[in-house]
């Protein structure tokens, strides 16, 4: 545990309602300004273009990041990238780019002519459990979030409405054990609410704060906002109103959708992106999945790396446009999808996905009866962990299978332990086992958290 989070943890709660807010203060001042509000203003302009003047517009975006990516050593190192392409099928001749070998290169990934004091840092464990840095810069930053807030528009949520957000950080002291289970951030409006606390014992608190703070929007992983939904419906409640729920970072499924559609009275919004900031999908009034086409290309491929066809499932390999100071060109994101054909009702003339597979993270229950569904964010404290597996195969017992790349010290065990127990609790038996791999499922993928002991 850091010094900050330490202090964190032992400000009355008060105290914590504020560093929450700062932080959020700090988030919006690299998310929000002038370069998201003229992306912004473009994004609204640029969802009404023709097929055909989107491939132009994705074509001029593509040849600007190959040119970004002749100056980065990486690109160098295997061979450099050709000048231009004339057309978008000309990427199919590219390499792929793998998570391992952006790992391996480090800074190599970042253009030689960029600042390193202009440089921001993004930290991420995502489905696998391998942790990865990957760089920007506010710019960037505010680039991407003026997709979320077209997206939220697509949802009827301006900026500015109440937000109540289950997510992976730990904003609530792993002991507490009596409410509050949530923090306010008083800079946007939001309020943050514990997924680590959940709990059949619990739940009534968060759906009574949820029901007298009245958000307009509902967002976070399905498997946080799943126990809310069930106990909205057992117990009545029609006291939680948002005007949209939106998940995203766990695969939502048909089920799951109805059961919040059922619970919160309001239509539910799906969301793909990933840290590496490759593709940006999400689902319009109408429900499908559109790709954003200015963010990237995307393309669904077969394991031999030939095109899928459409309803057929096949791996997302991404080339983003939106950062030029870690260009990805055809970046294998580890996640399945299908895509489909066909116009669209709402009348944008984006590609479309039917499904995006591959983020089935099974959720945990500890012996206090506490659901804990995403838990990479505890990959990102330790480097030297390649992949992880989490397996519950008894009520109080977790085996955390680790794939370790280079030195894994003691002192480093004993922070993993740490961020487990913070998750997990005091009464989970926890046993870290290093293994040499970890097997992948029939379509190719880690699945990262199993319970075996869950009916």
């Amino acid at each position: 545990m850091t010094a900050a989070a330490r202090i964190y943890e032992r400000a009355p709660i008060w105290a914590q309602h504020l560093i929450v807010s700062a932080y959020g203060a700090r988030l919006r001042y690299l998310r929000y300004g002038r370069a998201q509000q003229a992306a912004l203003d473009t994004l609204e302009k640029s969802q009404w273009l023709t097929s055909e003047e989107l491939r132009r517009l994705q074509l001029d975006r593509l040849n600007a990041q190959l040119e970004r990516a002749r100056s980065v050593p990486l690109y160098q190192d295997r061979g450099g990238v050709p000048k231009s392409l004339n057309s978008l099928d000309e990427l199919t001749s590219l390499p792929i780019l793998r998570k391992d070998d952006l790992r391996l290169a480090g800074r190599r990934t970042v253009a030689t002519d960029v600042a390193s004091d202009k440089l921001l840092e993004i930290h991420t464990g995502g489905t696998t459990g391998k942790p990865l840095t990957v760089y920007c810069d506010r710019a960037v930053l505010q680039r991407n979030f003026a997709f979320f807030e077209r997206f939220k528009k697509w949802a009827g949520i301006r900026q500015g409405m109440r937000v109540a957000t289950f997510g992976g950080r730990i904003i609530v002291p792993p002991a507490q054990s009596r409410p509050p289970y949530w923090r306010h951030n008083l800079a946007n409006n939001a309020l943050l609410l514990s997924s680590y606390h959940l709990s059949p014992s619990t739940i009534g608190s968060f759906t009574d704060r949820l029901a007298s703070f009245r958000a307009d929007m509902l967002e976070g992983y399905p498997s946080s906002l799943a126990p809310i939904a069930r106990h909205v419906l057992q117990t009545g409640r029609t006291d939680i109103r948002p005007r949209a729920v939106i998940t995203s970072s766990e695969t939502l499924e048909p089920e799951v959708r109805v059961l919040f559609e059922r619970a919160f009275a309001c239509p539910v919004y799906d969301q793909y992106g990933s840290a590496e900031m490759v593709a940006f999908v999400a689902q319009c009034e109408h429900g499908r999945y559109h790709v954003s086409p200015e963010f990237g290309v995307i393309e669904i491929l077969r394991d031999d790396l030939t095109p899928a066809k459409a309803g057929e499932i096949g791996q997302i390999v991404a080339t983003g446009f939106i950062n030029p100071i870690m260009p990805l060109i055809r970046y294998a994101t580890g996640d399945l999808a299908s895509r489909v054909e066909g116009p669209c009702r709402c009348g944008r003339a984006f590609p479309a996905l039917d499904r995006i597979e591959g983020r089935r993270d099974d959720v945990i229950v500890t012996p206090e009866g506490r659901w804990v569904g995403r838990l990479d964010p505890i990959f990102k404290a330790v480097s030297s962990i390649y992949e992880t597996r989490i397996i519950q195969d008894a009520v109080d017992h977790v085996r955390v299978e680790a794939v370790v790349d280079g030195e894994f010290t003691p002192q480093q065990e004993a922070v993993l332990m740490n961020e487990l127990r913070n998750r997990l609790g005091p009464s989970m038996r926890i046993d870290i086992v290093r293994v040499r791999e970890l097997p992948r499922t029939a379509a190719g993928k880690l699945r990262s958290v199993v319970n075996l002991i869950r009916s």
